[in-house]
């Protein structure tokens, strides 16, 4: 199918029907990051990842109730990093459950803050203003869904199975890819590069990323979702694995 045309549905938020009930939602807060939703039942959807921002968030279920109708909501975190979960307390607060690993958890407790720093280093001048003054104070919240970083989750939903997979550590030690095998599609995250260069490597494991971008490379993919980027297709593994040994 071909995909529908992006279309803002909020301040700098964007949704992308790649095909029926297969939506990726962009957040531009100011660096466009990528969230996923499928629809996996007539009555449930999955959120991978969340907008930056509880506002976002927000937004983004309002435009679900009226695009899918009420729907039950199970949303997973990929990793600690802001660009994952900085909705993470609109959701709650909605009742839905947010599943995530322990580490996830336990990294956005001991380095949230410190990440934060970091974030609000990159926003100097006037123009990101208002930018900065919303990453000051995003409540940080962990997942309340907690699994185990090695063993993974499979989480029975709707009419699919839908599998957390913990790969490896690469762009952060807790970082985790999600797969819908029905529909051979992968959630890669940050891991998966889309750009030229590895970006942001406060928190990643450099020597690790490989082997994980190679244990991934085992899915039967069809359709590859990076957190960051609008190319959706396999061949960013082999792309992840060149910029890799270029960085290397």
């Amino acid at each position: 199918p071909t995909p529908t045309a992006r279309r803002e549905i909020g301040d700098n938020l964007y949704v992308r029907e790649l095909q029926p009930g297969v939506v990726v939602v962009t957040h531009e807060f100011p660096w466009p990051s990528n969230s996923l939703v499928v629809e996996v039942s007539e009555s449930e959807l999955v959120m991978v990842d969340t907008p930056y921002t509880p506002e976002a968030t927000q937004t983004l279920l309002d435009w679900l109730a009226e695009r899918f109708g009420p729907r039950q909501i199970t949303a997973i975190n990929t990793h600690f990093h802001v660009d994952r979960l900085g909705g993470n307390s609109t959701l709650i607060a909605a009742g839905i459950p947010v599943y995530g690993s322990d580490l996830t958890a336990q990294l956005l407790e001991e380095r949230g803050e410190q990440t934060r720093q970091l974030m609000l280093s990159w926003l100097p001048g006037a123009e990101n203003r208002d930018y900065y003054a919303a990453h000051e104070v995003i409540p940080y919240v962990a997942p309340d869904h907690i699994f185990e970083l090695e063993a993974g989750v499979e989480l029975q939903l709707g009419y699919e199975t839908v599998q957390v997979v913990f790969p490896g550590a690469a762009h952060s030690q807790d970082n985790v890819v999600v797969y819908f095998p029905a529909r051979k599609l992968l959630f890669g995250g940050c891991m998966i590069l889309t750009g030229d260069t590895v970006g942001n490597t406060s928190d990643a494991d450099l020597a690790s990323w490989p082997g994980a971008v190679d244990r991934i490379a085992s899915f039967d993919v069809e359709v590859l979702i990076p957190s960051h980027g609008e190319a959706f297709d396999p061949a960013l593994i082999e792309h992840t694995r060149h910029i890799l040994a270029a960085t290397s």
